[in-house]
């Protein structure tokens, strides 16, 4: 060993050990590189199948029916595509159509079967024009026969792009009666509900759309009304008491009579045309007919009076009525129909205010049950109105369904017979083989070297005995050995040359089936 460095390699050392070893290596060699050779030909073989589809959408009717139609279930199918492809409905429809259900003879062989197809699927989805866009997807399936694995996938590729077509139309036809069902039960109930707001306002027409505050305002207005009307008839009553007076110390004829246009007949006549216009325009119950009926009753009265007097008194043919009584008796009636006047007013407002206080008291819960009614029309015409906007929609998705406008599947690349397995992969393993059968060989020619514990030179026997060798006795070869050990050699090398050739023709087969479909032997 060099002084302060690595021990050094001992070529010739090494190649003598391999020489002495050289049939077990070559033994070892030709074992591993055959195992892996004869065993990747002979393993079973798995091959695979796979179709490309791809969902061609439509670029001009997609941009017309943008808030139009919708036809969104491609998306929503895409997210559980595996879960679509492998249910039980689309791989039994497979078995069935390929005549699969041969294998299942019993019920727990056919869910086997269902299984074993379930796990060798492989369902890929990607983009075609950038990754938030599923435009592809690919269906792979494994097995060992290569014409039932193309069958398999195409019959899957059929049956899946079949059942998503009618999952469309069916999607879209059943969103169209369920909308439908809806608009008729949403409908009924804005009719209810406009029913129940025009009871309720028949029942409270002073209630709506009146408010609290216009309310507490029309109260207001009766109670001021109400107090000047009753301050009004304080003062026509002490009027009437101070005309009653006067009227007191009048004497109700005089003498001579004289007849004018201001008399208790002309009034009569004047108040009675009044009375037929006003009886025109107000009821008999207003305070200007009972006013004006009063005084023509009084003046009845004092007509009536004034004939009396002139039957019963001598020389009455020229007695006639006091000008200043009448005008106080006159005055006195007007005074008294005003004061019925206000009486009634007074009565009427007080009948107000209290109907105004009555409906006040009432006001939060009619305005509950007024704003509840409201409410309950504004949501039912808002979803009334949003289902007919639905109902549209679902229309043209329908038609778009139908008629496969909005999108398609499109099968670009169906699955072909497979030339080559996938698994095992014999090119591989050969080459993997050849690797390993030299290393093992020339690792199982050091590890016999190694096992054997025999003394091969004095140096040996010097430093592991520690013991001074006296003489050695070299083996003798003769002319006649060293033929026959060259003629082993030359039987042995032929050989391993010969196979070695075989197994190269083997991995130029493969190579050629592999790469290029082409089989020679």
């Amino acid at each position: 060993m060099p002084e302060g460095g690595l021990p050094e390699f001992d070529f010739k050392r090494y190649a003598g050990i391999l020489h002495r070893r050289r049939y077990a290596a070559i033994a070892v060699a030709l074992a591993v590189i055959s195992l892996l050779t004869w065993g990747s030909l002979f393993w079973p073989k798995t091959y695979e199948a796979s179709s490309t589809v791809f969902i061609e959408r439509s670029s001009l009717i997609n941009p017309l029916i943008k808030g139009v139609g919708v036809s969104g279930s491609i998306e929503e199918r895409l997210k559980n595509l595996r879960n679509s492809i492998t249910s039980r409905n689309i791989i039994e429809r497979v078995i069935k159509k390929l005549d699969l259900d041969t294998k299942g003879k019993n019920a727990d062989q056919y869910n086997d079967l269902i299984d074993g197809l379930r796990k060798r699927l492989t369902v890929t989805v990607k983009g075609s024009r950038g990754e938030a866009e599923t435009d592809l997807f690919t269906i792979s399936f494994k097995g060992s026969d290569p014409k039932t694995v193309k069958d398999i996938v195409n019959a899957l590729v059929s049956e899946y792009i079949e059942e998503n077509a009618s999952y469309r139309r069916t999607d879209a036809y059943g969103a169209v009666e369920f909308i439908q069902s809806q608009l008729l039960e949403y409908k009924a109930r804005l009719e209810d509900s406009d029913k129940a707001i025009r009871e309720f306002r028949e029942k409270n027409p002073q209630m709506i759309p009146q408010s609290e505050t216009t309310l507490l305002g029309r109260l207001e207005t009766f109670q001021t009304a109400r107090i000047e009307s009753e301050i009004k008839l304080k003062e026509v009553l002490r009027k009437r008491d101070s005309l009653k007076k006067q009227l007191s110390g009048e004497k109700e004829l005089t003498v001579a009579f004289v007849t004018r246009e201001g008399s208790p007949q002309a009034r009569l006549d004047y108040l009675n045309n009044q009375l037929i216009v006003l009886m025109t325009k107000f009821t008999d119950k207003h305070p200007e007919i009972i006013k004006v009926k009063m005084e023509i009753e009084e003046l009845k009265k004092q007509l009536t009076q004034a004939k009396e007097a002139q039957k019963n008194s001598p020389g009455a043919e020229t007695a006639a009525m006091n000008p200043i009584y009448q005008q106080f008796k006159e005055e006195l009636v007007r005074t008294e129909a005003e004061i019925e006047s206000l009486r009634a007013r007074t009565s009427e407002l007080s009948r107000q205010r209290q109907e105004v206080q009555g409906a006040l008291g009432r006001v939060p819960k009619e305005q509950e049950e007024w704003s509840k009614l409201q409410r309950d029309r504004t949501v039912y015409q808002k979803i009334y109105d949003d289902l007919l906007q639905k109902l549209e929609n679902a229309r043209v998705s329908k038609d778009l369904e139908v008629t496969d406008k909005a999108a398609t599947f499109r099968v670009i690349d169906p699955a072909i017979l497979p030339h080559a397995p996938v698994k095992p992969d014999s090119v591989l393993l050969i080459m993997l083989g050849l690797v390993l059968g030299i290393t093992s060989g020339i690792g199982a020619a050091f590890g016999i070297e190694y096992l054997d514990r025999s003394y091969k030179d004095e140096e040996s026997i010097e430093s592991e005995l520690k013991l001074p060798v006296l003489a050695s006795i070299p083996r003798i070869v003769t002319a006649e050995d060293i033929a026959s050990e060259k003629r082993l050699d030359r039987k042995v090398y032929t050989f391993t040359g010969a196979y070695l050739l075989i197994i190269g023709m083997v991995l130029a087969e493969e190579l050629l089936y592999k790469y290029m479909g082409i089989r020679i032997i």
